[in-house]
């Protein structure tokens, strides 16, 4: 394991992620990818975007100097926490969730995706056969790659995947402070 995904909307549990993968990727030498999408998975209009990270308002043209300002705000926002940390990248994703996660992980980009819990999120897809949206405990749960939902109950509390339990021996979790992740369908029955 080389390259942690760390995946931020900055909410509280996204603030909670970034705690754990930066003590992680601290100890361990790694790499940390910070990514931001810059859009609702939901909107059609893939070329429209929010002017600003921190302050929803009108939608603009996504035009490189847009784009500049907010990969400029995302840096901004994490430079102080990441003090002289220097092995960090910075990423706004553009495309739906699942298709970029699934991308860059067969692309060898990312070795594991951290993320804040959100309650209720559901991971969007769509394409010429199908459309609708999973629960994203299912999505992570049926991924063939490590991932890490972190602050289903609070701080330090961890939803992990099968694949991230494999690699439980280098991720820093204490015992009982993580839960095999279970999708929505599975504990409906």
């Amino acid at each position: 394991m080389k390259v942690i995904g760390l995946c931020t909307r900055f909410t509280p549990a996204d603030e909670w992620a970034f705690d754990y993968a930066f003590k992680l990727v601290k100890a361990h030498g790694w790499q940390l990818n910070i990514c931001h999408w810059l859009h609702s998975p939901y909107r059609l209009r893939r070329e429209m975007v929010q002017a600003d990270l921190f302050e929803p308002g009108e939608l603009v043209t996504a035009t490189p100097e847009v784009l500049n300002h907010l990969e400029y705000q995302l840096r901004q926002y994490f430079d102080e926490r990441l003090g002289d940390f220097t092995n960090a990248a910075f990423k706004l994703c553009e495309g739906m969730y699942q298709v970029e996660m699934v991308r860059c992980f067969r692309q060898n980009l990312l070795d594991l995706v951290v993320m804040g819990y959100q309650e209720a999120a559901k991971i969007s897809f769509s394409d010429e056969t199908e459309s609708g949206s999973l629960p994203l405990e299912e999505f992570i749960a049926g991924l063939h790659h490590p991932v890490i939902l972190v602050g289903h109950q609070g701080p330090g509390t961890f939803l992990l995947n099968q694949k991230a339990v494999e690699w439980l021996e280098v991720l820093d979790i204490p015992e009982g402070q993580w839960t095999l992740v279970q999708p929505e369908a599975a504990l409906a029955h």
